[in-house]
């Protein structure tokens, strides 16, 4: 029998730069705007939600209208 190991590559990665990690002027994110609080929005709302706004590596790349 083989043994299978599965290896996380981020525990054998270096230290990440000091911009990311963190919601700043010169730093890269990711992240999404909802239009709704995702954590007190019942399971079966959640793909109604709205996005306002995608952010990928510091770089909108969805905004909604109404916040243009």
């Amino acid at each position: 029998m083989q043994h299978t190991s599965h290896h996380n590559p981020a525990s054998s990665t270096p230290a990440r730069p000091a911009t990311t990690n963190q919601i700043a002027v010169g730093h890269r994110a990711d992240l999404t705007v909802l239009a709704a609080d995702p954590l007190s929005t019942p399971a079966t709302e959640l793909a109604e939600v709205p996005v306002l706004l995608t952010v990928l590596d510091g770089r909108p790349t969805h905004r909604a209208d109404r916040l243009s």
